[in-house]
């Protein structure tokens, strides 16, 4: 049996979360719902102009994949993470972070950038905006990697925004060309509509072959396939995936194979912040996948603990509270 359940690959970021009003995104030309990449003198100036008006929250550890992964290790599920820090204070922070809570890491610290930033922007809808400089998270090359931790997998799980940057997507190909070789099962996120509609052909590269595993949402998924109708989005997903998994915010989520395709409803939620939704609602589901449970108990615990998920400022629940609300789930279902 292999050591690693789950292995991340995604871009290293600190969060730096504020609660705004929505007239603030507008002021700075920023579309709301969406990721925008930035240089570090916009991102430095954005922070000083949001520092001003509104009060941040705590630093959190972010990144798709990461957020994700930290899910699934906290359900219980052994995981693992490829990306890069800087060494330098957010990046010693991150790696702590990985490291508290059993993650094994290939966290390189060499370089010139600074580590990766986040500022996430949430309205009073719950609605998260958000602005983000890379840094050194999009010098992620092959030679960085620790093979091992590839080789030790039992499924590589890729964040879309890997495709933004040059080295990121070179390298994660190549991982993924690993994977299959090892008969090492693949999943990706397509992420952020934004990234879909920019780097689509570099999306549909990494599923020339079918993966094993698809995440998205609603939005994205209608970017991927440019159709609003889900019988077309179904048909053109399925030719790049074999179990698809897309969320519908507040209606749910829906689960597609070649056999069915089953509606999950939502749970009851008061949403204060999406930002992290999507990534928990993957490491519950990949967790449950990974214990041999279904595809629809899967997805069915992926939307119950999204809809916890909203219910906290930020991307991630205390630790201890995953498996108490696995546990409260199994009461329920």
């Amino acid at each position: 049996m292999k050591k690693i359940n789950i292995l991340g690959v995604g871009n290293a970021l600190v969060d730096k979360q504020f609660l705004i009003e929505d007239s603030f995104l507008d002021d700075i030309s920023i579309n709301k719902g969406t990721m925008g990449l930035c240089e570090p003198n916009f991102q430095e100036q954005l922070f000083k102009k949001l520092s001003k008006y509104y009060k941040d929250s705590q630093d959190a550890c972010g990144g798709s994949a990461t957020n994700t992964i930290f899910a699934a290790s906290s359900l219980g599920s052994n995981c693992g993470f490829l990306g890069k820090v800087a060494r330098d204070s957010n990046g010693e922070f991150y790696k702590k972070d990985l490291e508290e809570i059993g993650i094994q890491n290939n966290i390189i610290s060499d370089g010139e950038e600074n580590t990766g930033t986040c500022l996430i922007m949430i309205s009073p809808d719950a609605e998260r905006t958000m602005s983000t400089c890379l840094g050194i998270s999009a010098e992620l090359n092959f030679s960085d990697i620790d093979e091992n931790l590839i080789n030790n997998s039992e499924l590589i799980y890729l964040e879309g925004y890997l495709v933004s940057s040059d080295p990121c997507f070179e390298t994660s190909k190549k991982i993924i060309k690993i994977g299959r070789e090892k008969k090492i099962k693949i999943s990706i996120s397509l992420s952020d509509p934004n990234i879909v509609k920019a780097f689509k052909r570099r999306l549909e590269s990494w599923m020339t072959v079918p993966i094993d595993y698809l995440f998205c949402n609603f939005e994205e998924a209608k970017a991927f396939c440019e159709s609003e109708d889900l019988e077309a989005i179904k048909n053109s997903l399925l030719s790049v995936a074999t179990n698809i998994f897309v969320t519908d915010g507040s209606k749910g989520a829906f689960v597609i194979t070649k056999n069915f395709i089953k509606k999950i409803n939502s749970f009851p939620a008061k949403a204060i912040d999406t930002n992290g939704a999507g990534d928990m609602f993957a490491g519950g589901v990949l967790n449950l996948i990974s214990k041999g449970k279904t595809l629809v108990e899967a997805t069915k615990f992926g939307c119950f603990l999204a809809s916890k998920g909203v219910e906290t400022l930020g991307p991630r629940l205390k630790q201890k509270n995953y498996l108490e609300l696995y546990e409260k789930f199994k009461k329920i279902n």
